[in-house]
């Protein structure tokens, strides 16, 4: 079975993960590292913002009283609140798959089925999103780098959803829950047990715990300075 990086940041700053995920695709595209499947959550919480999102759906001031970072992603997608109830997942692989599609498919339905093994039905909704009874509980974005695709997404244990619902000015056409909301007592350390469980079956691969490298600390603190930590990166649009 192919080996594959597991990486578990667990609770760090917004800039801090959002720039450690770009410096591991990097360092995957230049064949330093193996493929990597990355496991954090955002502290202080953060609003990720979508490559081509607008600031202008967020609500800047109640961000700035709560303390809520806002950082701009590479990937696509909407804009998303995440707290320390949110645990978000990140893989990235060269593939010589192409169709987005067809990948969020099988990384969607992979975490399907770990929900559901919390005791709780789940669906997927194409393109990109879990629901459990038709309520939102898991949206993922994707970005390629040449044969280098980072898939990153959130699933929502037991964040604040009314500190959601009141910075988020731009609501999306589904309404968003917790899995806590919906029944389910899963803690963020058994969500990742389930979903590295079921990331292995569908991907076929074993992970084995790790560390990043050198190079991906030092690039992450690069592209803190150059990028995601700068007004102007985050706020251009």
């Amino acid at each position: 079975m192919k080996k594959w990086r597991l990486l578990d940041t667990d609770l760090a700053h917004p800039y801090y993960v959002t720039a450690l995920d770009d410096a591991i695709s990097i360092a995957r595209s230049r064949d330093i590292v193996p493929n990597t499947l990355h496991f954090y959550r955002r502290s202080p919480p953060g609003v990720s913002i979508g490559r081509m999102q607008s600031v202008r759906d967020v609500d800047l001031e109640e961000c700035r009283r709560r303390g809520i970072i806002i950082v701009r992603r590479r990937s696509g997608g909407g804009t998303i609140y995440t707290d320390e109830g949110c645990l978000i997942y990140s893989l990235v692989f060269r593939s010589v798959a192409r169709n987005p599609n067809t990948i969020f498919s099988r990384i969607c339905r992979s975490i399907v089925s770990a929900i559901e093994n919390t005791g709780i039905d789940a669906d997927f909704k194409q393109p990109n999103d879990v629901l459990v009874n038709g309520r939102k509980v898991s949206g993922s974005a994707m970005v390629m780098r040449g044969e280098v695709i980072l898939m990153h997404g959130t699933i929502i244990v037991d964040s604040d959803l009314d500190v959601m619902r009141r910075i988020l000015l731009k609501k999306g056409k589904t309404e968003v829950t917790s899995l806590r909301r919906e029944g389910s007592s899963v803690s963020i350390e058994e969500m990742k047990r389930l979903l590295s469980e079921e990331f292995s079956k569908s991907l076929g691969v074993e992970f084995e715990k790790d560390e990043p490298t050198d190079f991906e600390r030092g690039l992450t603190e690069r592209l803190i300075d150059e990028r995601y930590g700068r007004d102007e990166w985050n706020f251009w649009k």
